[in-house]
């Protein structure tokens, strides 16, 4: 073997022993624009009070990746007597996401007999499912869930987290500013339906770090899992051996 090849070897066994050894973690590619990505915020909230406050929010994460997903949550909460029933909840996403069906998932608290709502006496039961994708409706420019009655109680709040896979069209510094929300819920009033067009989240898409490239390329090829690891049967670590191997012949 010439010293030429040697080298090469030696270096690709450094590069594949190098991703284990990070864990995986790289720096976030930087975003041009440190102005315009100043004006970005990631959450915004409302009140609505008659009597008794009532409280409602919507946020995202400050950066996701690129060819990711991103995921909007929109809460209510109150801090007072007067507990509401969410009964319905519309999400208004960037207008690229608009036609991109999302997985709903609702956190709340929860009624022995599966009616959701309640809590008291049996202590926080924390209750968190994903929505039927077939309960997921199309409504103009905003996806919606609706239900009898997600109940809201006294500094346990209820929220919808609506997830989008991020079309391969949105690149690195892309910045994506939402719609509104609106919400339905009892008792009416002061609640009823209610549009909250000024109730926005905004992220900015960042580059894949070490981990989420090689995922995706698996998952390109059919060889990720549904849990999101890197393979269908094992860790990168385990796959080392044979990249190891490939490299010395």
């Amino acid at each position: 073997m010439s010293p030429r090849s040697l080298r090469n070897r030696l270096a690709g066994i450094a590069a594949a022993a190098a991703v284990v050894g990070v864990g995986l973690v790289a720096v976030p590619t930087p975003v041009a624009g440190t102005a315009a990505a100043a004006e970005c915020r990631s959450s915004s909230s409302e009140t609505k009070s008659l009597i008794v406050p009532y409280g409602f929010q919507k946020s995202v994460p400050g950066m996701v990746a690129e060819g990711g997903t991103v995921s909007y949550s929109l809460s209510v909460s109150t801090e007072s007597i007067g507990n509401p029933y969410v009964q319905g909840v519309w999400d208004i996403p960037p207008t690229v996401l608009k036609d991109v069906k999302p997985v709903v998932k609702i956190k709340s608290y929860t009624l022995v007999g599966g009616i959701l709502g309640g809590g008291g006496a049996l202590g926080p039961l924390i209750n968190q499912n994903t929505v039927n994708p077939a309960d997921v409706k199309q409504d103009g420019i905003s996806w919606k869930v609706k239900h009898t009655g997600w109940a809201v109680f006294a500094g346990k709040s209820f929220t919808a987290e609506f997830t989008y896979k991020l079309p391969k069209t949105v690149s690195v510094g892309t910045q994506l500013q939402s719609g509104g929300a609106a919400f339905e819920a009892t008792p009416k009033p002061p609640l009823g339906y209610l549009e909250f067009p000024n109730l926005t989240a905004c992220t900015t898409v960042r580059g894949q770090n070490a981990g989420e490239s090689i995922g995706g390329s698996l998952d390109d090829n059919g060889l990720g899992s549904a849990e999101g690891q890197l393979s269908s049967t094992g860790s990168l670590a385990d796959m080392i051996p044979g990249i190891i191997g490939g490299i010395m012949g």
